[in-house]
């Protein structure tokens, strides 16, 4: 059985990384496919005034699981199961705790924009801190 670990994102770049899921494992009985998607902490700073912490969360959750089910069920139409796991924190930390559990870390490429690379992937983080191999699928 080859367990994937698929980290998913609501970018363009991460629903490409689909195709090559689709590609390279769509056709073998023994693949255990994990959705992961990490929102990031809340945090309130005192000057921002009254705000109902719970009810942000709660947006953030929701919009988090409409994510992972979105993936799912293009995986479901191709007939791949999958498991989905929501997790909050820092998506590198969250990857790394859970990742020995699995035999490769799939993530969509980073987005084309210089800026984006330079200034917000996480892709490089990914590659060289996993203890398992990484598959930068586009």
């Amino acid at each position: 059985m080859v367990k994937l670990l698929f980290g998913v994102s609501d970018t363009e770049e991460c629903r490409a990384a689909i195709k090559t899921i689709i590609r390279l494992f769509g056709q073998r009985q023994e693949v255990e496919l994990t959705l992961l998607h990490v929102t990031p902490e809340v945090l309130m700073y005192a000057e921002s005034g009254i705000v109902d912490y719970g009810m942000i969360e709660s947006i953030e959750n929701e919009k988090s699981n409409e994510i992972l089910d979105e993936f799912e069920q293009t995986f479901k139409t191709e007939g791949i199961a999958c498991k989905k796991i929501l997790r909050t924190g820092n998506p590198i930390d969250v990857v790394l705790e859970i990742a020995d559990g699995y035999d490769l870390l799939v993530i969509g490429a980073s987005e084309s924009s210089m800026l984006h690379r330079i200034f917000s992937s996480h892709q490089n983080s990914f590659v060289s801190s996993s203890p398992i191999p990484v598959l930068v699928a586009k």
